[in-house]
């Protein structure tokens, strides 16, 4: 894996059951029972987070379940069969010069967020 090991220990610390994988040369970080931000419909969803380029994005977090919400990333545009198993994505892209794995997985997130009334 080309993960920097003391950033996959942080990870670890902040998800339980966090692991990583890779298929077709491309590494993932597995994340059973992430919670989403509030106002998120499930609340809780297993993730597939690839911090590397992937579908023309610089990093992609995939979801098991398409949730309904009200923040920004509304445009759900990918439906994938990724490690055996179907996720889906909305199309967000995050800061490019971000380059810590719990960073741009937050910056992924925030496409869940509430938008501000």
């Amino acid at each position: 894996m080309s993960f920097d090991p003391n950033e996959i220990a942080q990870m670890k610390a902040a998800f339980a059951g966090l692991s990583t994988a890779s298929e077709g040369g491309t590494d993932f970080i597995q994340i059973p029972s992430l919670q989403l931000p509030e106002g998120c419909d499930p609340p809780v969803v297993d993730a597939l987070f690839c911090p590397f380029p992937r579908d023309g994005y610089t990093s992609r977090l995939y979801l098991s379940a398409r949730i309904s919400h009200r923040g920004l990333g509304q445009n759900w545009n990918a439906d994938q069969f990724i490690l055996g198993r179907r996720w889906f994505a909305v199309s967000w892209r995050v800061i490019e010069s971000l380059s810590r794995l719990l960073a741009i997985l937050a910056a992924h997130l925030e496409a869940f967020a509430c938008k501000p009334q």
